[in-house]
């Protein structure tokens, strides 16, 4: 019900409606975006430009999906199209997660760190998959709708990106493929 409001509201143009979106969805596609982009700079521009395409593309939604699945595949769509034009990105930098004590904490960013290094090498199809599935909790379902591929295509692509993924993460890190 709160949706089918938003996306009235949205169509009516209405001022509210569009802040509303942006920060219900905004911090969350961000993130998505500074995983798969490896950037925040780019992933910023993504997410203004996906908010921006919503905005004005907002009468051609027609509901097949979830108004936050429409937007995630608009802003993974525009994330592949800048990793096409572009390879050399920085990766994102996060935040220490307060542990126990300072050993704890430094075991958590070198665990962090080989993850992220290993998640970076992996093709950008495989890392696409793993971020909407384990970091943004998205069905098999879901990531099939914002990826438009099938739901057979998707788990074959998670299959094989945790192999890959754990491949590296016992070679320390390193991707041989």
């Amino acid at each position: 019900m709160a949706e089918r409001k938003l996306i009235d509201g949205l169509k009516m143009g209405r001022e509210d409606s569009y802040r509303n979106l942006m920060e219900q969805h905004g911090s969350r596609l961000l993130q998505t975006c500074c995983l798969i982009l490896k950037d925040r700079q780019e992933a910023e521009d993504v997410v203004q430009e996906t908010f921006i395409r919503v905005f004005k593309g907002i009468h051609e939604f027609k509901g097949n999906s979830s108004l936050y699945t429409w937007l995630y595949r608009i802003a993974v769509n525009i994330s592949r199209d800048r990793l096409r034009k572009t390879e050399d990105l920085l990766p994102l930098e996060e935040e220490l997660i307060v542990g126990d004590d300072l050993e704890s904490q430094i075991v958590v960013e070198i665990d962090r760190e080989v993850l992220r290094t290993s998640l970076d090498r992996l093709s950008s199809i495989y890392r696409e998959v793993l971020v909407l599935y384990y970091f943004k909790d998205f069905s098999i379902t879901e990531i099939s709708e914002i990826l438009g591929d099938s739901e057979g295509t998707i788990k074959s692509r998670l299959s094989r990106g945790r192999k890959l993924l754990g491949e590296s993460l016992l070679k320390g890190g390193m991707l041989y493929e």
